[in-house]
């Protein structure tokens, strides 16, 4: 982190984790990642499978992206495989940005981005 600084002047990376609990206080979904040099990175985002299709996951990643207003950020990223949360994504905002291809089963895995403006 210091050398990142040094060379190109970066702050150092800032981590966040938010979380969805029960009224006992139990996880029951997370967004975690960080602000890596003007990106916000989502690195995980889950809910438990009933809590899913709410509005919660919306709520977690509008809670990410304010962090990565706060922190200066341009652009949120977020990685999703073909059969996971593409479509989700998308409703969000985000664009696909390039695809990695040669998975099993052809599986196809997503890079996207968004503005944060």
């Amino acid at each position: 982190m210091d050398y990142a600084l040094q060379v190109k002047g970066h702050n150092p990376i800032d981590f966040f984790t938010f979380f969805i609990r029960d009224e006992q206080n139990k996880i029951l979904g997370g967004c975690s990642g960080c602000n890596l040099y003007g990106c916000l990175y989502i690195d995980q985002l889950w809910l438990i499978e009933h809590l899913r299709n709410k509005g919660l996951g919306t709520k977690l990643v509008h809670a990410a992206e304010q962090f990565g207003k706060e922190k200066d950020c341009t652009f949120a990223t977020v990685n999703t495989m073909d059969w996971e949360a593409l479509g989700f994504y998308k409703k969000l905002g985000f664009k696909i940005e390039f695809e990695r291809h040669g998975f099993k089963k052809d599986s196809v895995f997503y890079f996207l981005r968004k503005p944060l403006l």
